[in-house]
């Protein structure tokens, strides 16, 4: 059997569910989802360990079968890169795509968590760490394991509606499909069956729908630290290895806790910088988004 190639991708954003939706359509019969969930081998302007080689990005569809009727993945960063999305466009121009989003603030506390864990973050304090952006653009107070420090700039990360008023300009109508984190996690089997019609596939519901990928916290933050700077240093010899001893560590290095609750004066400064992002990522999705502002 020829190696199956993506026909579509749920490109984003990080944070909004993504996780739990992979996992859900690959329980079904007639879809194959990639392993690992984020190859990111489309968004090549960003070095966050993503892969390269055709024939390894291939091979991460390879357990699919003659039911397969639908192939996908689910590399978030692929709204965010300035690439990705035409990169797929001229691999194939039929593809469709699936976005999930949320409220930015929201998406850029919990992405912070991310950072800490496999960017190489530093700065714990998700107030510190914002206020740092300006900085960061210029060059400076990098923390010395990022890998790459437009993953550190949570404000640009979580800008939503400017990535995705980018990426429409490649894209069809009919072959992008929008989903609200919130009524994904409040209707689970409702936007999971609009999902199926939207790739033309049967219903064909989980069994259940358990939460995946939940808002994490660090439990060691000095060996957070070792394990980033050891794979900064691995990328930086473009050493790859088949078993990822950072990566599990990581793992064992976390534990579910929900975000801190911020304080108002900094979600007014956070609302504003997001205000016009807001609204035009309304405008696109036509969804009311008011409930996403932070009153005074």
């Amino acid at each position: 059997m020829a190696l199956l190639k993506p026909t579509f991708f749920i490109i984003g954003a990080p944070k909004c569910g993504t996780t739990s939706l992979h996992n859900y359509l690959s329980t079904h019969s007639q879809i194959t989802m990639s392993i690992p969930k984020e190859p990111h081998y489309f968004s090549t302007d960003i070095e966050n360990g993503g892969i390269r080689n055709k024939q390894e990005y291939l091979s991460c569809f390879s357990h699919g079968d003659k039911k397969t009727k639908a192939v996908g993945e689910s590399s978030t960063l692929y709204l965010f890169s300035k690439v990705a999305v035409e990169n797929i466009y001229d691999y194939d121009k039929d593809s469709k795509f699936i976005v999930m989003v949320r409220n930015p603030i929201e998406i850029a506390q919990s992405f912070h968590q991310v950072a800490l864990k496999v960017f190489g973050e530093t700065e714990t304090n998700f107030q510190k760490a914002w206020l740092l952006e300006e900085n960061r653009k210029a060059g400076k107070k990098i923390p010395k394991g990022c890998i790459d420090q437009q993953l550190i700039l949570y404000g640009d990360i979580a800008k939503i509606g400017q990535q995705i008023e980018r990426v429409i300009s490649h894209i069809s109508p009919e072959n992008i499909h929008f989903i609200m984190y919130d009524e994904f996690k409040n209707s689970t089997k409702l936007e999971y069956n609009k999902v199926l019609k939207f790739l033309k596939l049967k219903k064909e519901v989980p069994i259940s729908f358990p939460l995946y990928n939940k808002s994490q916290r660090i439990k060691n933050e000095t060996l957070t630290k070792l394990t980033n700077y050891a794979s900064s240093i691995k990328k930086k010899l473009n050493v790859r290895t088949r078993f990822n001893v950072a990566s599990k560590i990581h793992k064992l290095n976390v534990k579910e806790q929900p975000l801190d609750k911020l304080p108002q004066n900094f979600l007014l400064k956070m609302d504003k910088f997001f205000g016009y992002d807001i609204n035009l990522l309304s405008q696109i999705i036509k969804k009311d988004l008011s409930k996403w502002r932070v009153l005074q």
